[in-house]
């Protein structure tokens, strides 16, 4: 993985079983629900009005927050995970594959299960989703965000510099064009800081492949030319940021600009840090919540 801040939340392009030494497959539901013009597709686990509400990012699935369902849950959380718009088993759609779109289908989601309060936590571009969400005019407040590892793209400011995003963009998407199959593979390999079991490099890498090339595309130009930085000013509520090491000065500008927000640091680990360091980020996400 290019691991230059600024750039990282393109590179979340994968799925994990749900198996886990966290909890069990018998813990976990599997559902669909229709959701304007698609079935969305979500886990869910748990009980109660405490209601967490995972967002993956590009290309991803519910079964990457496999370290954090079954943990929440057992600890009187009611959780859900989203596979969004045309990833994952939810409906793939030829048009509307935007993160605009996308936060129209979690507004809609959230309405239809009765979310009325509940913590949405994004990573990646999720949290892009979860920033076009917060500017909508049909949001249902949440009671809190948590943005993970995600930092705003081609940003160049004098609290905040970065190198051009664009270039790093389209060397993706070429790279895709020319040999799918290798560049996810490259691409897997990138989301960690340690060296990860072969399995898991092959089942993240077969996931990825599931999305459509073009949908791929579409969401990576969205991605990289939206600027979401506006909707940082309308955010009024606890937020929680969870960076990488490497991505601290994004966390440091983010909460430099969103009132009252934290920021937390894990250290050496790659863009999934939940995945490999899940012990830290889960310990983190339960002492944001048990403040609010």
């Amino acid at each position: 993985m290019h691991r230059i801040v600024g750039f990282v939340s393109l590179l979340a392009a994968l799925l994990m079983p749900i198996s886990s030494s966290a909890g069990t497959d018998k813990d976990v539901k599997e559902a669909y629900t229709q959701v304007g013009d698609i079935k969305m597709r979500y886990l869910e686990a748990g009980t109660g009005d405490r209601n967490l509400v995972f967002i993956p990012g590009w290309l991803m699935t519910a079964e990457v927050w496999k370290e954090q369902i079954p943990y929440f849950a057992a600890r009187g959380f009611h959780v859900f995970a989203i596979d969004p718009r045309s990833q994952g088993l939810t409906s793939r759609t030829e048009t509307g594959n935007t993160y605009h779109q996308q936060a129209a289908d979690l507004f809609a989601f959230l309405k239809k299960l009765k979310l009325e309060h509940c913590t949405l936590i994004g990573w990646g571009a999720g949290v892009v989703t979860l920033l076009e969400y917060v500017s909508s005019p049909e949001t249902l407040r949440p009671d809190a965000l948590v943005f993970v590892d995600w930092a705003p793209p081609g940003l160049d400011e004098k609290d905040y510099p970065s190198r051009a995003a664009m270039q790093q963009a389209r060397d993706t998407a070429i790279a895709m064009e020319d040999d799918r199959s290798k560049a996810i593979d490259h691409e897997v390999h990138g989301l960690f800081a340690s060296q990860q079991p072969g399995i898991m490099y092959k089942e993240l890498a077969d996931a990825a492949a599931k999305t459509p090339a073009g949908t791929a595309l579409a969401q990576l130009f969205d991605l990289i030319t939206g600027d979401r930085r506006t909707a940082f000013a309308q955010i009024f509520v606890p937020v929680l940021i969870v960076n990488s090491q490497d991505n601290r000065v994004a966390g440091e500008y983010m909460q430099s600009k969103i009132a009252g927000s934290q920021l937390h640091i894990v250290e050496k680990v790659g863009h999934a840090l939940f995945l490999e360091k899940p012990q830290a980020f889960n310990q983190a996400l339960e002492d944001f919540l048990g403040k609010q």
